[in-house]
């Protein structure tokens, strides 16, 4: 089944306030084996609001919007849905006098707020538990649309409770949409993208790419009628790109690299220091999180020539304290040209451990912000290999 989602509020369009509600609801229909093709964001303006319904209810086998249902003029989802469908509104009494009676007890007088208890004629209300205006629950020419609020706390329990069940129910028999995501550190999008080439043709199982700062995901999804089906379908392909991958894999799904550094180094019962430089303490930022940091040291920039950003890391690593089992040291930026003329940012990098001394460095295309950013990443990561256990 194929839902589109349909986000309500020129407030939205606008960037006023951050559109998360289609990223929910997307999760949720994703659990259920349902496919979102498109999301779209409309202002409100009622001619504009019919015709994005309809459109969404030719090319879409079910509709959620949210947004709009609420008790202001500018609230016009529910008047959009009556003109679709050529119907006027009615009123849940029962609800109506609720809506009266909560409001008589704050000392308010609002007619307005009776406008949360209608809902288009032949269409079904639906309860809302966590707030005041009813959900719709109708029907265009076999397409089912829903209406839920735009406030995530209501629109969440809404989706769960009311919507959900009533897709899965006209889908008939409901699909299992399961995704495994693998966290990948020290190989670039495009090398990844080369090495896993013929994997990104299969459609089911699905493998895209997804890019976060110096790390990329590879994501596997999986369609099936049940998870055991998914799960096989999964492992399949998740072998051969750990096959070709290698050691640049270094988490899967919710794992991330801080929570392997905080496992191993409680594993050894290390403390860890810091000192930087250029990345004024994003590094003591994070490692302060984790037990067993010790502190951090932050130094400030051009206190001294650097020609050798390696050997320059590395000799700031005496001037670390004792205070910590492990060091984390990061140096200053220094810029690179290439033969062209190209500009790339290097910084120094050095871990020292009980075990180990690993000096090395890190580069990073960009202005100098986003190179500090590279190198509290990269310094992180290799503190992860470096006290890996």
């Amino acid at each position: 089944m194929i839902v589109e989602v349909i986000a309500v509020g020129t407030e939205l369009l606008l960037g006023e306030i951050i559109n998360t509600n289609v990223a929910d609801i997307g999760k949720r229909l994703a659990e259920d084996g349902f496919d979102v093709h498109h999301q779209v964001t409309v202002g409100d303006n009622l001619d504009r609001l019919v015709e994005t319904i309809r459109t969404a209810c030719d090319r879409s086998d079910a509709v959620i919007m949210t947004g709009g249902i609420g008790p202001t003029q500018d609230d016009q989802t529910r008047d959009a849905i009556c003109a679709l469908l050529g119907v006027g509104v009615v009123t849940d009494r029962d609800h109506a006098e609720a809506i009266r009676a909560r409001l008589a007890e704050r000392g308010v007088v609002a007619d307005t707020a009776l406008k949360m208890a209608d809902y288009p004629e032949g269409s079904d209300p639906l309860p809302n538990s966590a707030g005041v205006a009813l959900g719709i629950a109708a029907v265009h020419k076999g397409t089912p649309i829903f209406a839920v609020p735009g406030v995530p706390t209501e629109m969440r329990p809404m989706i769960d409770d009311q919507v959900r069940p009533r897709l899965r129910e006209v889908s008939g028999e409901p699909a299992v949409l399961s995704s495994r995501l693998l966290h990948c550190w020290g190989l670039g999008e495009s090398q990844i993208a080369e090495k896993l080439d013929d994997l990104y043709a299969t459609t089911n199982p699905s493998v895209a790419f997804l890019i976060k700062g110096p790390e990329v995901r590879v994501r596997i999804t999986a369609k099936a009628s049940s998870v055991g089906e998914t799960s096989a379908m999964i492992a399949e392909v998740e072998a051969v790109v750990r096959d070709r991958l290698g050691d640049a894999i270094f988490a899967t799904d919710d794992e991330t690299v801080d929570g392997l550094v905080q496992a191993s180094l409680a594993q050894r019962g290390w403390s860890v220091g810091s000192l930087e430089i250029c990345t004024h303490g994003l590094v003591a930022s994070r490692l302060a999180a984790i037990t067993g940091f010790a502190g951090g040291v932050i130094r400030p920039t051009g206190e001294s020539p650097v020609t050798d950003v390696e050997a320059h890391a590395g000799s700031l690593m005496a001037s670390l304290t004792d205070r910590a089992d492990v060091s984390v040291v990061v140096g200053e930026i220094t810029e690179q040209r290439s033969a062209d003329g190209a500009a790339s940012r290097q910084i120094g990098v050095a871990i020292r451990t009980p075990e180990v001394e690993l000096v090395t460095s890190v580069r990073a295309l960009g202005n100098d912000e986003r190179a500090r950013a590279f190198a509290a990443v990269g310094a992180i990561h290799l503190l992860r290999k470096a006290i890996a256990t």
